[in-house]
């Protein structure tokens, strides 16, 4: 960022990221959805995303479009993945340098949608959102916290499997992108023991610890939880990304006597399957 604008770059950011959060309740007006639909949703196109190695920014935009278009319209079952895959084909025309071709997105997803369903489901998408795709992602306000970090590696690791995990947790959508972040390298210090978190990094951040408790303890309730099935735990296993998730898997296992449980909220979790299994021209997309 350029320093002589940053203060205005930074309240800039602050408040489009407010302008761009979804409705965390929405899924009290869908009327065949439910959380745990989006979870497994988002847990494809994490892999989706991971098998066309596109960058990490585009993760994040795609998972936000996802949440704001169904913030705005209702979507049946048999619509979902169809959203799913529109705000990823989005998010990776807005920023990648190439993009895979359309048909390539259609069998992705099991050719159970056509190309001209994809080709209508982005225009309607771009069209309900308002074409409005800046998004500041948690990415955007790690790199300014990371620079009292002293651009750590590992904490920076850390940090970004913890900031992923919040994609597939709906609890987590209620916070700001920048407080993500924050919370973000604030718990992978404290898994790393790096020390307090300081002035230094107060300013950074724009937040306190105290302010990022509540998303911590979420981040740390989700770590307790299995996650044989969670792509974004596989994904982080790797030497690439320093098997970061299996370090905050073993810290936990070891500090669980610590960790105080999050009280879960009221609602059905009913697994479900987010394939099409119907030609039907049913839903608002």
């Amino acid at each position: 960022m350029v320093s002589e604008y940053i203060s205005d770059i930074i309240e800039y950011m602050r408040k489009l990221e407010k302008k761009t959060m979804p409705d965390e309740l929405y899924m009290g007006k869908q009327t065949e959805l439910t959380w745990d639909m989006r979870r497994v949703l988002v847990n494809w196109i994490v892999q989706i995303h991971y098998q066309l190695r596109m960058l990490p920014e585009t993760l994040f935009l795609a998972v936000n479009l996802v949440d704001r278009f169904l913030s705005k319209r209702q979507v049946t079952v048999q619509k979902l993945q169809l959203v799913g895959l529109t705000g990823l084909l989005v998010a990776c025309k807005y920023e990648e340098m190439t993009t895979p071709h359309i048909q390539d997105f259609a069998y992705l997803a099991g050719n159970c949608y056509s190309v001209e369903e994809i080709m209508n489901a982005e225009v309607f998408m771009l069209r309900v959102l308002d074409f409005d795709l800046s998004f500041p992602s948690p990415l955007t306000f790690l790199r300014r916290v990371s620079k009292a970090e002293q651009y750590n590696m590992q904490t920076r690791t850390v940090a970004k499997y913890l900031m992923e995990i919040c994609l597939v947790d709906h609890r987590l959508m209620s916070f700001t992108p920048s407080l993500i972040a924050a919370a973000g390298i604030c718990l992978a210090r404290r898994m790393l023991k790096c020390g307090k978190w300081d002035g230094n990094l107060r300013h950074y951040s724009g937040f306190s610890e105290a302010d990022l408790q509540p998303c911590m303890a979420l981040m740390l309730d989700h770590l307790m939880r299995p996650m044989d099935d969670e792509f974004v735990f596989k994904k982080y296993q790797h030497k690439r990304y320093l098997k970061a998730s299996l370090f905050c898997r073993e810290w936990v296992s070891r500090h669980r006597h610590e960790i105080q449980p999050v009280t879960p909220p009221i609602g059905s979790f009913a697994v479900s399957n987010v394939q099409n299994t119907s030609n039907g021209n049913s839903g608002s997309i």
